[in-house]
């Protein structure tokens, strides 16, 4: 074989490894062209759209204003008694006798205590016989002086000397009734301040009076409310006796003008009439304070409303969906609070269930109030 039969073999052996070479890549980058063409063609959808979501069930209160509210609030009071009297001696003497006892109702002008008198009658009785003796000669010298028969420094002597006596017989009188401590004030005794026998001087107390047919409600009004209240105004006590609880009418008589500069609340009084003697001095009762009456007043469930971090907010339904209004709070009352802007009347207010809807959301109204 000749160089150049060898070199031909050679040649077409080489080219056709080249062919084949050149065979497998064109086939790899045909698949290769395939499978991103697959990759890329739109692929079927597997989610299913989202279902709409269920009526919600609520109950609803159609909104009709109260034509009169009264704007009330109830605070702690304590029951005082009208006066507190500390009745003094005013001479000094031993005590003779008491006649009342603690406890027993007195009258002004009941004897409380008598003082012994035995060292001021006999001045008394001394002062009383030169006063008329004085009366006397006065007149004796009127009458003769009148007829010209004795001179008139005389009548004058005699109406100076009657002055001098008459003072000290009123002297005299006044050191003898003050042996008699009278009761300056009805009231009930309530404490004998010394015994039978004792000694007085001129200021030492002997028994303390207290009345108690009127009595006084001291309660502290908080600074936002004293402008409501002026003397005259209706107060209601509410206070338990005898295990019921009853209620009295009283007024105010008294408004502190300084409030207190730790609680910032003023203190006023109402008196009350207790001739029944229903509520004792000391007792802890309850005020019902009306500040004003509100007119045409919306006042709704306080569960009906939400609190939102910058307010409040309801839900009312308008057609068949929930609508988030927002609204100002006025007073509340109990469990109701008054809406003062954010509903109309005849507006459907959720009551119940507003609290697993949302704005725009379906509901379906299972009850409805007014």
């Amino acid at each position: 074989m000749s160089d150049q039969s060898q070199k031909g073999r050679l040649a077409r052996g080489g080219s056709g490894r080249v062919r084949r070479i050149a065979t497998k890549a064109i086939v790899a980058l045909a698949a290769v062209g395939a499978v991103v063409a697959i990759a890329m063609m739109p692929q079927p959808s597997t989610e299913t759209p989202p279902a709409e979501a269920p009526p919600v069930n609520v109950a609803v209160l159609e909104i009709v204003p109260e034509a009169e509210l009264a704007d009330t609030f109830t605070l702690p009071a304590v029951i005082d008694p009208n006066r507190v009297v500390t009745v003094s001696a005013e001479a000094a003497a031993s005590i003779d006798r008491i006649p009342p006892k603690e406890g027993e109702p007195v009258q002004k002008g009941d004897l409380l205590v008598q003082l012994n008198a035995d060292l001021i009658r006999p001045q008394f009785a001394t002062a009383e016989a030169r006063y008329q003796r004085d009366q006397i000669e006065y007149e004796r010298m009127k009458s003769l002086v009148k007829d010209d028969a004795a001179p008139q420094q005389d009548l004058d002597n005699a109406v100076t000397q009657l002055a001098a006596s008459r003072a000290a017989f009123e002297d005299a009188r006044a050191r003898l009734d003050r042996t008699r401590i009278l009761a300056p004030a009805h009231g009930v005794l309530n404490r004998l301040l010394v015994e039978e026998g004792e000694y007085v001087s001129p200021g030492d107390p002997v028994a303390e009076i207290v009345e108690i047919d009127t009595v006084k409600v001291v309660v502290d009004i908080p600074e936002r409310d004293i402008g409501f209240f002026s003397v005259g105004h209706e107060a209601e006590v509410l206070a338990e006796t005898k295990g019921c609880e009853k209620s009295f009418v009283g007024r105010i008589t008294y408004i502190n003008q300084l409030a207190n500069r730790l609680t910032r609340s003023t203190p006023i009084e109402i008196t009350l009439d207790n001739r029944a003697g229903l509520v004792r001095s000391g007792q802890i009762v309850r005020v019902r304070l009306s500040r004003r009456v509100l007119n045409d007043a919306i006042m709704v469930p306080l569960l009906a409303v939400i609190p939102m971090e910058d307010g409040y907010a309801v839900y009312v339904v308008e057609g068949a969906q929930a609508r988030r209004r927002d609204v100002q709070l006025g007073v509340i009352k109990g469990d109701r609070v008054q809406i003062v802007s954010g509903l109309k009347p005849g507006d459907k207010l959720i009551v119940a269930g507003h609290r697993f809807v949302a704005p725009g959301q379906n509901v379906h109204v299972e009850s409805e109030m007014k």
